[in-house]
């Protein structure tokens, strides 16, 4: 088998067994070459995305389990191989998917740290808009839930639907490089997004497996709370909690923007809040069109919003400088579809 052959047949396992899948574009297996040795690529092939416990697996394969769990281990600090944190005698290890931890994501979460890394975030900027092409607007439904910012809630606004007391209950915490956003720096310097580029927020389990093998850093409870108010600040909405897996995102490179300002499609599923507008407090000043991700205000007379285009983030109210926006909840819910309940419970989000 030739080194071509190993790596789509590698890209094919993913896809056969990855709910989302990544595409089969030049680009994309470009970035599996990068990351994958033609060695590592055949042993993830037999791993697979389930993959199995230490012992089980090098008595499957035929490999002293001591001399696996090395290879294992330096898959995983170059993100393709996940493996149970916390030193586990027996640990659980299986090659990371698409995404929430995946190949799209944990090439660069850690910054520039190895030789191929300038060139994998080169390929990686065009092989994201690709995934949001070929693989999340082809699911056929939503799938990115929102969650409006924490510090504009309502009074009426229930503890399942407050970001940060989900992420008080986790215990551990992690932050990393936006993969969308680096690789954009890297792939088009002087032509690239501005926002603030440590941005992916993990917690629990997966922030764990990050800091061990150098995918971020260890934050505080605090940080974190700190990271998601300079992300309102910065125009960034807060959007996921899959797997501990957060993240906030913007419109310039985000796939989920992308794919609903470049490809058409609805792929954001709406927070249960929308703004209301003070009629005697604003001045149509136009701050909130301007920062509105989804391009859902219009400022005429006074700001007026598009209930059937605003996601509810409330990044328009913390830029309204005479407080004439407030979130209240919405008078017609957004119900998730059967399909998306489906890939979530797939994906390990936690249920409301």
């Amino acid at each position: 088998m030739t080194e071509n052959d190993i790596y789509q047949e590698l890209l094919n396992m993913i896809n056969a067994q990855d709910v989302v899948g990544l595409p089969d574009t030049p680009s994309m297996k470009r970035v599996l070459e990068l990351q994958f040795t033609p060695e590592e690529a055949e042993l993830a092939i037999k791993i697979g995305l389930t993959g199995g416990p230490l012992e089980e697996l090098a008595q499957k394969l035929g490999i002293d389990k001591d001399q696996l769990f090395e290879k294992l281990n330096t898959m995983a600090d170059k993100g393709t191989m996940w493996i149970d944190p916390g030193g586990v005698a027996n640990p659980n290890c299986r090659v990371l998917g698409s995404a929430a931890p995946g190949l799209v994501e944990t090439g660069i979460w850690g910054n520039i740290r190895y030789p191929h890394d300038v060139e994998l975030a080169k390929h990686l900027h065009q092989a994201v808009y690709e995934w949001s092409r070929d693989n999340l607007c082809q699911l056929g439904f939503p799938f990115a839930p929102v969650w409006a910012h924490p510090w504009v809630l309502p009074e009426d606004a229930k503890p399942e639907e407050n970001l940060a007391e989900f992420i008080k209950d986790q215990g551990y915490f992690s932050i990393s490089f936006c993969p969308c956003r680096l690789s954009h720096w890297i792939a088009e310097p002087g032509d690239h997004c501005e926002h603030m580029l440590e941005t992916c927020l993990h917690t629990g389990e997966t922030a764990r497996w990050c800091v061990e093998h150098k995918q971020g850093r260890e934050i505080t409870y605090e940080e974190a709370m700190g990271i998601l108010k300079r992300a309102n600040a910065d125009g960034l909405v807060h959007t996921i909690n899959i797997n501990g897996f957060i993240c906030n995102c913007c419109d310039d490179c985000c796939p989920m923007f992308v794919g609903y300002h470049k490809l058409n499609t609805q792929t954001l599923i709406p927070s249960p809040f929308i703004p209301s507008v003070d009629e005697n407090l604003c001045i149509a000043c136009g701050d909130c069109e301007d920062i509105c991700p989804m391009r859902a205000v219009k400022v005429e007379q006074i700001a007026e919003i598009d209930e059937a285009v605003c996601i509810g983030c409330g990044v328009c109210v913390t830029h309204c400088s005479v407080g004439a926006m407030a979130l209240v909840r919405r008078t017609e819910q957004v119900e998730v579809s059967e399909e998306l309940k489906q890939a979530m419970d797939e994906h390990g989000q936690p249920k409301a």
